[in-house]
């Protein structure tokens, strides 16, 4: 954070591992083995939404986190996951949420974004499609076991929601979040993490931004998309202090934690938790560095 990044033109990368998120020597040998490959991806100048995807792709496939591999069973013991994109230059998004089966959901998000103007779509449809195009189900997060959930700790439960959001050297902003939910909880629940404007959030004019956290409290305070909305509007504030009231309320008013990593509309790259702690990381130029932080931890870097 010592090095200022240099707003709105200097390609960056950044991505959360979700509130509760710990380091340890396999996720630390595995983020940098990750880093090093997108510093070099950022360097040779791929857009933003292949980054953007491609991060959060391999923080599914690392099963570490709440996501992806990682996801944990919800009360019935069914793996059920969420996720959704939206690229800042096209403006197109969308959420994909309650499917089982697929780990890949960064990936599918991706294949179905833009093919239609919805911007959110659930469940068996989803899974359907994603049969006949060749991705593979895994037929026990299908079935569940209701023991399932035996297995993991209670410190599990809740952690770990992944997220990616990337400004390219064109400029263009990409926002990719991706999630197994909160364990124990109703089949059926949604969170934030797959609705646009709540879980993520890009526009090449405002910003973009990846949330984790408490779902139900996010969206109560009007998810990722109002923080970008205050930040744009903030004239002579200072950012930090934006960063530190919205998540403030979030904690205070709807009793949830939260955190993020995000672009302004400047080009500043933000992240910041209301949570003990929080695994993040920031790619730039010059620049490539992970960190556990908290408690309550705001901001630019």
């Amino acid at each position: 954070m010592k090095k200022q990044i240099d707003g709105g033109k200097t390609p960056v990368l950044l991505f959360h591992c979700g509130t509760g998120s710990t380091m340890s020597p396999e996720g630390d040998d595995f983020l940098e083995t990750m880093s090093s490959e997108l510093e070099e991806r950022l360097q040779n100048g791929e857009p933003a939404l292949d980054l953007a995807v491609l991060c959060v792709e391999r923080l599914e496939a690392s099963g570490l986190y709440n996501a992806g591999k990682g996801a944990v069973p919800q009360s019935d013991g069914v793996v059920r996951r969420d996720a959704g994109a939206m690229d800042g230059r096209t403006l197109a998004a969308l959420g994909i949420s309650q499917v089982r089966g697929i780990p890949a959901m960064a990936r599918l998000v991706e294949a179905l974004l833009g093919r239609s103007a919805h911007v959110h779509l659930s469940g068996a449809m989803v899974e359907r499609w994603a049969r006949r195009h060749g991705w593979v189900v895994d037929a026990a997060d299908e079935a569940g076991d209701p023991t399932l959930i035996w297995d993991r700790s209670p410190g599990q439960a809740g952690e770990g929601t992944v997220g990616c959001v990337v400004r390219d050297g064109q400029g263009d902003l990409a926002a990719v979040t991706s999630t197994g939910g909160i364990g124990r909880m109703w089949p059926g629940r949604i969170g934030d993490s797959p609705i646009v404007g709540g879980g993520f959030y890009a526009d090449n004019e405002q910003g973009a931004i990846s949330m984790t956290g408490v779902g139900e409290a996010i969206m109560k305070a009007g998810g990722g998309a109002a923080l970008l909305a205050l930040l744009a509007g903030s004239g002579d504030r200072d950012p930090n202090g934006i960063l530190i009231a919205f998540f403030d309320r979030i904690l205070k008013r709807f009793s949830g934690e939260a955190g993020a990593v995000g672009i302004d509309r400047e080009g500043r790259p933000f992240a910041a938790h209301s949570s003990s702690r929080m695994v993040h990381g920031l790619i730039s130029e010059g620049v490539r560095q992970t960190s556990e932080t908290g408690p309550g931890f705001f901001g630019l870097f």
